[in-house]
């Protein structure tokens, strides 16, 4: 009995030095900064590497930590007051750092900049955000996007990146001449010296350079040239926001290229669910998280919390919806296929959501447009159709046999960049629900009828009437329950038709403009279901609908953030081409 007394004691003993020792360590650490930063010649006021303790871990580890890292001659100032704001939204201690050659005044500043120590010192500051908290988010603007890059693509213990407005690229490529002794010598003739001066307003020349040494941007250049690659993109396979500015063609970043930044982001080795990107049109400024220079850093601040919530630390609500596979499952797999159906069957829709059109011989086929789409469709030779003679390939003057040797799959789709190259052919309607209900016999169909009073004028389909027949018919002959099936369509004739014809048929309205009591106008009654667009819905709309006795179950909704925006308006299902984000989504 006394041992085991002896063995309590004892552990709370060590227990408390260990604690101890942390508070200790971590409390010398940031003395240690403190110390370094006193020491450094020229520092401005300010502009000195710190850390912001969270008032629940201060001089402890916190269970996430944020390192900031700024851009190409600003400081942490740059960074707020968003850090500021994630120190107390997350509990999260901060590392607001400074990197080598950066704060100071002095007339040669950035003299002594290399790659290797500009990357060196944003090492350091990784190593000292480890120790004041147990995962390390990287936040980070302009150059210090191109240095968080660099470290995620080799320290795979990150637990994200957020990158505001990050250098990928030259906004003006002749820059590159910098790093040639010709180029860098004209560079410094034009500028009548080597150090290169920058008039900034009073209160942003505090915490930004105003006086730049050559060297400095031959360094900057040279790291971005030597580390802003594919290699280093596809490395990278951890949570990533983008967030930029970006308004039309003549408002946008003036200081790096939003083009390199958006062919960086397809380039990441990170998973399309995990990644985000966002254009902030009226940020109005490249700096684009800080008070001083951004007039929308609010909303940057809303959109970092979102992105960490939902993918960093995976803090989602769960909801009970119906989710439909659009196409199958577009953004995976080669649209209104075999493949696609069974892509989303395997994911785990409850519905699998196509179109059909009709052929010469009476057959009805599963496809978007009543002729053949010539970004993805090769012809029977494996040659790919031009536009011209893609549209001029009309399905209903085609017998089925014919259509079915087109190839729509081994194109992909570059709109979809996830999309799976495999050989396939537009498949009959009886075909993909007879391959569907060998996979899951509880599987719901939505089917879309493209039809058009253009399209039937220039002979692209049979009457309303027809087509409604053959499709009804179709699914007849499948014995497959009427409660599993709606038919959807935009054509307001097709609805009124079956309605008027086929009244135990569960209808569908699909809309692309204008609000819920003016499109129901043009109907003579109500619908199970309406479909409009996403962005035509507000949570006061789905309301007004649902009070209707109408299901609401809006089309395409792609990212996952719109997702849970409806969700959270209410809405009963989404029409999506990527099933894969939404399923962690439903309960």
């Amino acid at each position: 009995m006394k041992k085991n007394i002896l063995t309590f004691f004892l552990l709370i003993f060590y227990v408390a030095i260990f604690n101890s020792q942390e508070v200790f360590d971590l409390a010398s650490l940031e003395n240690s900064i403190k110390n370094k930063e006193v020491s450094v010649k020229g520092m401005k006021p300010g502009n000195e590497a710190r850390i912001i303790w969270s008032n629940k871990y201060k001089e402890k580890q916190s269970p996430i930590a944020f390192v900031y890292l700024h851009g190409f001659g600003a400081s942490g100032r740059e960074g707020e007051p968003v850090m500021s704001m994630l120190s107390k939204k997350y509990d999260a201690n901060v590392y607001l750092s400074r990197l080598k050659e950066h704060g100071l005044d002095r007339d040669d500043s950035f003299i002594n900049l290399t790659p290797e120590n500009y990357i060196a010192s944003a090492k350091e500051a990784l190593e000292i955000g480890k120790k004041i908290g147990k995962k390390v988010v990287i936040v980070s603007t302009s150059t210090g996007g191109t240095l968080s890059l660099k470290l995620a693509s080799e320290d795979t213990s990150v637990l994200g990146l957020v990158m505001y407005s990050p250098f990928i690229g030259l906004k003006n490529p002749a820059f590159r001449t910098i790093l040639t002794p010709e180029g860098k010598a004209g560079f410094v003739k034009m500028n009548g010296s080597e150090i290169i001066k920058q008039k900034r307003p009073a209160e942003q020349a505090k915490y930004w350079s105003t006086k730049y040494h050559v060297n400095g941007y031959e360094a900057l250049i040279k790291m971005l040239t030597n580390n802003m690659t594919l290699e280093t993109f596809a490395k990278v396979k951890i949570p990533v926001f983008v967030g930029y500015y970006y308004k039309n063609e003549k408002e946008q970043d003036q200081v790096v290229s939003v083009a390199a930044i958006l062919e960086m982001y397809n380039n990441l080795g990170t998973s399309f669910d995990k990644k985000k990107k966002v254009a902030f049109p009226e940020a109005g400024n490249h700096v684009i998280a800080c008070d001083l220079r951004s007039n929308d850093w609010e909303g940057v601040y809303n959109e970092t919390v979102s992105f960490i919530d939902q993918i960093i630390l995976e803090k989602n609500n769960q909801y009970n919806f119906e989710l439909q596979g659009h196409r199958g499952a577009r953004g995976l797999s080669p649209e209104n296929t075999i493949q696609a159906f069974e892509k989303a069957l395997k994911l785990g829709v409850n519905t699998l959501e196509l179109d059909v059109v009709v052929s010469k011989d009476h057959k009805v086929v599963v496809s978007h447009e009543p002729w053949l789409n010539n970004d993805i469709t090769l012809d029977v030779d494996g040659n790919r159709l031009s536009r011209e003679n893609a549209i001029a390939f009309n399905i209903y003057k085609n017998k089925y046999k014919n259509i079915k040797k087109y190839d729509v799959g081994s194109l992909g789709n570059s709109k979809f960049p996830e999309q799976e190259k495999v050989a396939a052919y537009k498949p009959l309607l009886s075909e993909v629900i007879s391959f569907a209900e060998q996979k899951n016999a509880n599987i719901l169909y939505n089917v879309e009828i493209k039809s058009t009073p253009t399209d039937e004028k220039n002979g692209y389909q049979p009457s309303v009437k027809e087509f409604s027949d053959l499709v009804v018919n179709t699914l007849k002959k499948t014995k497959v329950s009427l409660n599993r099936i709606v038919i959807q369509s935009f054509d307001l004739r097709v609805l009124e038709y079956i309605h008027a014809t086929y009244p135990a048929y569960k209808l569908a309205f699909l809309t692309y403009k204008d609000d819920f009591k003016t499109n129901m106008k043009m109907l003579s009654f109500m619908p199970e279901i309406y479909s409009p667009y996403f962005l035509l819905l507000n949570k006061e709309e789905v309301k007004n609908i649902q009070k209707n006795n109408m299901r609401v179950i809006p089309w395409t909704v792609n990212k996952k953030q719109d997702m849970i925006n409806l969700l959270e308006m209410g809405v009963d299902g989404l029409i999506t081409d990527y099933p894969n984000i939404a399923i962690p989504l439903r309960k």
